[in-house]
């Protein structure tokens, strides 16, 4: 790697590393006295680095919106299961904690949030495609409720819930009540009022009422008479033809909840004639495990894989014309050390990935690492970086898989990939020592990858994220099924191809070689397995 300015230090990407830098200095020193020049010395960057990210000081308050909601959406299938007032009163607390760092700078920006006609205004045209996101949250909250209203009254009810949450919002910035105590009474009567309100929704006075308010609100709201999602819909439903979900009712067909937060999404690309952009952390490096893979580098299962996105690319341009682009977000070196595979094998796995690209033409996709993100001369420095700032404390985590039925399930998935491979690396250690050593790891491994994703969101803050694990299927993220698997939880680089008569399938090395089928090496190298007639 080339020899940087930060011999031993990360530096993060010059405008996440701005941005982190303005909301500190507004933070701290009031945002009227902070100029752009003076972030710019802060920031260590010339002050045309500044201008090249950010045109004025109103972009940073943009980008802090924008973090707000990424943090939001990534939480939202953590609200809880219940009754309406309750999933309310998460979420806005959820946002109020999310904005208590910041207050000193939204307090100097009262005016400004007020007025329609600043860019950092609420319900100005800038703000626009923040307000269709917030009220994709509401829409989910609603949704979700075991006591929400009939699916024709949801939207007008998401409108108005949105809108009063601003009133929380706004006393919140005004109140000087111990640790905003009056904020919170004041949210607590709303969800008071909401509790008793819910049942009489579905009522012959709720269709009257809510549609009344509605009306009222989607006029406040300002949103653009052109937003329209269809073409958004076009799309999300193509992708999520092929998502893994965690099971839930929506396994077969995705409801309206499943697709509220993409939609507002894929209309920011949309409105402006964009090619759709997804992320997706994934092809990290095989697995050292030789019972499930045939070596270290990339093989027929990468290129089905590779295919496939290529294609979801093609098919996104039938019914949109500027198309798609996904940029695989390779995470092996994130967590490298902590399933034992080298940076070397991950760098050799990674080159050979690009030359795939070449040679299948995918020209749709690309690839970002972790050192395309952040200068440095040391990969560990480069993870303990992105661990310390990106990382949620282990014992949330921890809570977290103990309380909430798809975090477990994901912990599970990662727990046994990891006790797998350990028990083939160390069989010198018992199952039982193998399966309580790698607990430590699968949460370790979980938290890296968290912190990957909130690196990633704040570089790439308007793409739709995917992801190669089953999802909770109203999550922000969409687990996508690359390839035909035993399991929804194999990859390509934990498993091998098997060709068969009419189809193919991907399962662990062990797997096939039980079978009897036969490896078949491509250019000098192990490709897949054939399934022979004696077989």
């Amino acid at each position: 790697m080339a020899a940087t300015s930060a011999p031993s230090q990360p530096n993060p990407s010059a405008r996440r590393g701005l941005l982190d830098t303005g909301l500190r200095l507004f933070e701290t020193q009031g945002f009227s006295t902070v100029s752009l020049a003076d972030i710019a010395t802060a920031a260590g960057q010339p002050l045309a680095a500044v201008y090249r990210h950010f045109g004025a000081k109103s972009d940073f308050v943009l980008g802090l919106y924008q973090r707000i909601h990424d943090e939001l959406e990534a939480r939202v299938s953590d609200l809880p299961v219940g009754p309406l007032a309750l999933r309310f009163q998460a979420l806005v607390l959820w946002k109020l904690e999310l904005l208590a760092p910041h207050q000193r700078t939204l307090r100097s920006q009262m005016a400004a949030l007020l007025d329609a006609n600043t860019p950092t205004g609420v319900l100005s045209p800038e703000t626009e495609s923040i307000r269709l996101r917030g009220l994709a949250l509401f829409e989910v909250v609603v949704r979700g409720a075991t006591d929400g209203p009939a699916n024709t009254l949801a939207i007008e009810l998401a409108h108005s819930l949105y809108a009063a949450h601003w009133g929380v919002l706004g006393l919140r910035l005004i109140d000087r009540s111990p640790d905003g105590q009056a904020t919170r009474d004041l949210l607590e009567m709303l969800s008071a009022g909401l509790a008793l309100a819910a049942p009489q929704l579905d009522t012959l006075l709720g269709p009257l009422l809510l549609g009344q308010v509605g009306a009222a609100v989607g006029q406040f709201m300002q949103l653009s008479p052109e937003v329209e999602f269809d073409v958004a819909r076009r799309i999300a439903k193509l992708v999520l033809l092929h998502r893994k979900t965690l099971g839930h009712d929506c396994r077969a067909a995705p409801c309206e909840q499943c697709l509220a937060l993409h939609l507002p999404k894929l209309h920011y690309f949309i409105s402006q004639g964009l090619p759709v952009h997804f992320i997706l952390p994934a092809f990290p490096a095989k697995s050292p495990n030789l019972h499930k893979v045939l070596g270290t580098l990339p093989d027929l299962g990468e290129e089905i894989a590779l295919n496939f996105l290529q294609s979801l690319c093609d098919d996104i341009r039938l019914v949109y014309a500027p198309g798609a682009r996904i940029s695989i977000c390779a995470d092996g070196r994130v967590f490298a050390d902590l399933v034992q595979v080298s940076d070397a094998d991950v760098s050799a796995y990674n080159d050979a990935l690009k030359q795939q690209l070449t040679k299948l033409g995918t020209r749709d996709l690309d690839i970002v690492n972790l050192e395309d993100l952040l200068a440095t001369e040391s990969f560990d420095a480069a993870r303990a970086w992105i661990t310390a700032e990106f990382a949620e404390p282990l014992a949330e985590l921890q809570a977290r898989v103990r309380d909430t039925d798809h975090h477990r399930a994901m912990f599970n998935g990662i727990h046994r990939f990891v006790s797998e491979d350990g028990m083939a690396l160390e069989p010198e250690k018992s199952k039982s020592r193998v399966k309580e050593e790698s607990k430590a790891v699968a949460y370790e491994v979980i938290r890296r990858s968290n912190a990957w994703t909130r690196l990633l969101a704040r570089e790439f803050p308007h793409a739709l994220r995917l992801s190669i694990h089953p999802q909770h299927p109203h999550s922000d993220k969409i687990g996508l099924r690359m390839t035909r698997a035993v399991d929804d939880w194999l990859t390509p680089w934990h498993g091998v191809v098997l060709l068969r008569d009419n189809d193919y399938l991907l399962m662990k090395r062990q797997q096939a070689e039980e079978l009897g089928a036969e490896l078949v090496e491509v250019d000098g190298r192990p490709s897949h397995f054939v399934l022979g007639p004696n077989s």
